[in-house]
């Protein structure tokens, strides 16, 4: 019953983000070789949540699925409380073969934000063996259940929060 109040006082949310890879055509030029992400001073590891099984954007998944442009590189959720008036703990994301990694990081006032810093590893330079970074960086106004697209021309984020209730 205590911890019922708690999950009242603090804001428990289930965030969920897919993150795909977009391999269609585009003029613009990367010359993102090395990681420029602004790490907060603190991550805690996905692994320290309660991750959610079923999730709600099976079906982005399936649509992107039909189309070989679209690689669907990470997909997981989680439920986190958020204290009103303050940030949530800074969410480490990383896939299983390392090519994404970053964080997402919401927080909790009059609306809700969500910081997403993204970077993946695909291909290398031709001319000097590099690797390409494509970075997602971004911070935007969140409303519960919406959908939100984060978007790249190399990468993609969609992103989901509601509440939880007990």
């Amino acid at each position: 019953m205590f911890s019922c109040c708690l999950l009242a006082e603090t804001g428990s949310y289930q965030i969920e983000l897919l993150v795909f890879s977009q391999n269609g055509p585009d003029t613009e030029a990367f010359d993102q070789s090395s990681s420029q992400i602004e790490w907060p001073n603190t991550l805690t590891e996905l692994s320290a949540f309660t991750e959610v099984d079923p999730l709600m954007l099976t079906d982005s998944i399936s649509a992107l699925s039909k189309n070989s442009a679209y690689q669907p590189i990470f997909h997981s959720a989680w439920i986190q409380s958020i204290e009103e008036n303050s940030p949530g703990s800074p969410v480490h994301i990383q896939s299983t073969d390392g090519k994404l990694n970053g964080f997402v990081q919401m927080q909790r006032g009059r609306t809700l934000q969500m910081t997403i810093g993204l970077e993946y590893t695909a291909g290398q330079n031709e001319v000097n063996s590099e690797p390409f970074i494509y970075r997602i960086h971004e911070k935007r106004p969140f409303q519960l259940n919406d959908l939100q697209y984060f978007d790249h021309p190399k990468l993609g984020a969609i992103t989901k929060i509601s509440t939880i209730t007990k």
